[in-house]
């Protein structure tokens, strides 16, 4: 309500919607502009918040969820109650691979394999954004832009260096990060390194240091991981800029699988020395041209080619009085080549302009599984078989988009259209047959401001996903004991309908953004068991598309200067953002389990008006998850918390920054809802799934 009240003579400050984003259209336009609800966050804040993983980076944003723990780390994203695999994740314009994860705790590849610290901005795409991004956009898009010479050389400088380091409690993890930049005539250079050696996220203190099913306490895990970060820029002349971008994360861990020392399955079937090792590595090169031509086709083409591979490598060993002692590897492999074309043009009229956008894409993935067990007591090796067969896929995309603006750019329109074609091929040998499927997706969003304080904005927008290789091929025949699970090449994709509306408001000493949506979701993948066959008792498992679900809420942030409002000190502001979603299966009735229950965030701020220390409290308030929010009332209830952060920087030297940070301040112990799905109400290791009680973190950065 304070947001909305004029204030005719003040001091303009910054807003809300002054940041300039990309991923609302694949060009800059400054968030007032955009028909969407849009996020960013920019490596100031990731470094204000002493954010260390993708989940931290993220959580304060209202309506986002970085979901997964434990030895395998963050498994993905929800955004507005959609997640996993219909969530797309994008780094510098290249896809990143979907997650793969087949059950049993001995195989999960998943997006952890991203340093923050080479970060310049994170930028989520709420909704389906199919029509800018493709397949896996269905409810929303993830954009990791990394850092770029320009980012951390200010104009006239030929050099920069900056070295990092930092310490978490929550996890005992202790970082390192150098930073070099270079500037030479024509030529710009960016070199990012970063270290970081730690131990398991702890879970609340006060669950049971024991091991078995009962235990309370994180499994003891150690890790270390290196990212190398290098791009290299070359001016040719006005027209033409050339770069190179090269990447290389890798990160090891061993585990003690405590939880599941002395778990017994079945008489002479008890686990012991229950451990694991992981390696999980992701690396690019790429080349890519900016061509400023500014003739009758285009202002302004990019393109880039790039090469990424992606492993993981997981040994889960134990020891059984059936198997004696053993090592189940299971490695899974992504290598794709991916191209990007984008055209560029500005069309002037007395109507107004039209900002016009086209180009295409197209990615050839490969995926591989390769699976074997070790039975060390025997000296024998046993080749596994892996659930999904080797197979390539390749993805098409056109796509074209007007962002207009007329009436002296007080109307502002977005019409966007996208074709993709998608073909998935298993390795010959499988006797699998080979999938295809294509869709066009359209988008449409209009922009009005009333005058310089108030918009309004409304969007229509269509998303899809096609089914991913396991969705397809997935077969497993386990005739002994009773059950099988068929392969369907035929599964058509999962499509989304969007509607999105809301108002903005950006007064001298305020900012706020209120926007409701409504989601469609069809043709969803679910998988069907048949018990009829009685040669499989326990049934026979097929994906089908069957699922119809909805999704809608409100969302509101806002941003308060409490300096030129209330004559506090210079640099003082007040946020306040706020996310409620109910979602529902279309077919029973029953809610969505991964809906996200009521969430708000509040923060007090303080900048000294020349940096020289300042600082952010902030309350997270998320209502209780239980009974009929779940599909299942009878899955855990996830309790209602509140938490309270502190983080304060201080620069005592003009190029020396120290910054500190107590997180859950009054020891809250709380669970995420995301880590419950699942879990019975009377599930003994709840404990094992709560997340770190209070803990601090320090990071100190020195800029040379």
């Amino acid at each position: 309500m304070i947001s909305l009240s004029p204030l005719a003579h003040a001091e303009t400050n910054a807003t809300l919607f002054d940041e300039v984003v990309v991923s609302a259209t694949r060009t800059e336009q400054s968030i007032k502009d955009v028909s969407a609800s849009v996020s960013a966050v920019h490596a100031e804040q990731l470094e204000q918040q002493l954010a260390d993983s993708l989940s931290e980076a993220v959580r304060y944003e209202p309506g986002v969820t970085a979901t997964g723990q434990g030895r395998y780390g963050t498994s993905g994203f929800n955004i507005r109650g959609l997640d996993g695999n219909r969530i797309k994740l994008i780094v510098d314009g290249i896809e990143q691979p979907t997650a793969y994860n087949p059950g049993g705790d001995v195989m999960n590849k998943g997006p952890n394999t991203y340093e923050v610290d080479t970060l310049s901005a994170i930028e989520i795409n709420k909704g389906p954004a199919s029509s800018l991004y493709g397949s896996d956009a269905l409810g929303g898009a993830i954009l990791l832009r990394t850092k770029n010479p320009a980012d951390v050389l200010d104009e006239g400088d030929s050099g920069h260096v900056t070295i990092k380091a930092g310490y978490a409690s929550a996890n005992e993890a202790y970082k390192t990060t150098l930073e070099l930049a270079k500037r030479y005539q024509a030529w710009e250079a960016l070199a990012i390194y970063t270290y970081r050696d730690g131990s398991e996220t702890k879970t609340h203190s006060s669950g049971a240091d024991i091991n078995g099913r009962s235990r309370g306490r994180a499994n003891p895990l150690d890790f270390d991981s290196h990212n190398l970060l290098v791009k290299l820029n070359y001016q040719l002349n006005n027209a033409h800029k050339f770069g190179l971008v090269g990447e290389l994360f890798k990160r090891e861990s061993e585990v003690q699988i405590l939880s599941n020392e002395g778990y017994t399955v079945m008489p002479g079937f008890t686990y012991t020395n229950v451990t694991g090792e992981d390696q999980d590595e992701r690396s690019r090169i790429g080349f890519n041209h900016t061509w400023t031509a500014n003739n009758a086709a285009f202002d302004q083409l990019f393109w880039q080619l790039s090469h990424q591979q992606s492993r993981s490598e997981h040994n889960s060993l134990d020891t059984t009085g059936i198997y004696g002692s053993r090592n189940r590897e299971r490695n899974g492999e992504d290598q794709s080549v991916q191209f990007d074309m984008q055209f560029d043009k500005l069309l002037e009229f007395n109507h107004g302009s039209h900002e016009l956008s086209y180009g295409l894409s197209a990615i050839n993935n490969d995926f591989e599984l390769d699976y074997r067990t070790y039975y060390y007591d025997r000296g024998t090796v046993e080749a596994g078989s892996p659930e999904v067969p080797k197979a390539e896929s390749e993805k098409r995309g056109f796509f074209i988009q007007d962002h207009m603006y007329l009436m002296d750019e007080r109307l502002v329109l977005t019409a966007g259209l996208r074709y993709d074609d998608y073909t998935a091929t298993p390795d010959a040998s499988s006797g699998f047959t080979e999938h295809s499927s294509d869709a066009l997706t359209k988008r449409l969003g209009v922009v009005y401001h009333w005058n310089q304080q108030f918009s309004s904005f409304a969007q229509y927008s269509e998303g899809f996903r096609a089914p991913t290789i396991d969705e397809l091929y997935y077969a497993f025949d386990n005739a002994g004991h009773g059950y099988a699970t068929l392969p369907n090449p035929e599964l058509k994709p999962e499509e989304s309908q969007s509607y999105e509306m809301g108002l903005r408001t950006n007064t001298p000493y305020s900012s706020m953004e209120l926007v409701g949506f409504f989601n469609d979701y069809t043709n969803f993948i679910q998988s069907v068991t048949d018990y009829s066959d009685p040669a499989y008792p326990a049934g026979i498992t097929i994906n089908e598309n069957i699922g119809e679900a909805e999704i809608y809420g409100v969302e509101f942030k806002a941003k308060y200067w409490l300096d030129d409002a209330l004559g506090a000190p210079k640099g003082s502001y007040s946020r306040f953002s706020m996310a409620y979603a109910q979602g529902k299966n279309k077919q029973d009735g029953s809610s969505l389990d991964s809906v996200a229950p009521l969430t708000a965030v509040w923060g007090l701020g303080y900048d000294h008006p020349e940096q020289l220390w300042g600082g952010v409290i902030n309350l997270t308030m998320v209502a209780a998850k239980k009974a009929d929010d779940w599909a299942n009332q009878d899955n855990a209830p996830a309790p209602g918390h509140a938490l309270l952060d502190l983080t304060a920087y201080y620069q005592p030297l003009q190029d020396l920054t120290l910054r500190a940070g107590l997180f859950n301040a009054l020891d809250q112990k709380y669970w995420s809802y995301t880590e419950l799905d699942g879990h019975a109400a009377d599930d003994l290791g709840l404990d094992r799934y709560s997340q770190p009680g209070r803990n601090w973190g320090v990071d100190l950065a020195y800029k040379f």
